[in-house]
């Protein structure tokens, strides 16, 4: 697997955490046992930062917040 995972943190309609993502394996995708671990534990680091991200300030919806996951294998 090459290259981060590039995602944008935002919120759904509803007002609950989202995240965009760009870079992950499309299908078929062909994985050892190592970027299975890393690809987890960058989705993992995502779900963390999306449920801690404010969506709301002053009553107003954030605009996304835009970062980059680098994937250790």
């Amino acid at each position: 697997m090459s290259g981060p995972l590039i995602v944008a943190l935002t919120a759904c309609r509803h007002m609950e955490p989202l995240a965009v993502v760009e870079g992950l394996p499309g299908s078929g995708a062909e994985l050892r046992p190592g970027e299975l671990r890393a690809l987890a534990a960058a989705l993992l680091r995502i779900a963390d930062d999306a449920e801690r991200r404010p969506l709301v300030r002053r009553g107003k919806p954030l605009p996304p917040d835009r970062k980059v996951y680098p994937l250790h294998s």
